[in-house]
């Protein structure tokens, strides 16, 4: 895996956000369990498989952080007033 300490963040990231970050992958892709595991344990996938894994967890996590904080701003907006 060439993005190893990057995996690791992104991995480590996947599991504080979802509760089931494999699931939630395949869900997405067509990519099978095994493929997805392997990304997740930080074993070697095709560089496709890994590319394409990698970014949607990117997605996924930039899409969590803004919903989380948007939330943030709207609990704030609704229990100030």
């Amino acid at each position: 895996m060439e993005l190893l300490e990057e995996a690791k963040k992104v991995v480590s990231r996947m599991h504080g956000l979802y509760d089931s970050p494999v699931k939630e992958i395949m869900e997405r892709t067509e990519l099978s369990r095994p493929t997805v595991s392997k990304f997740f344990n930080l074993e070697k996938v095709r560089p496709s498989s890994e590319e394409t894994i990698y970014e949607l967890c990117l997605d996924l996590i930039e899409a969590k952080e803004t919903k989380r904080k948007a939330l943030v701003a709207r609990s704030k907006e609704i229990l100030e007033n």
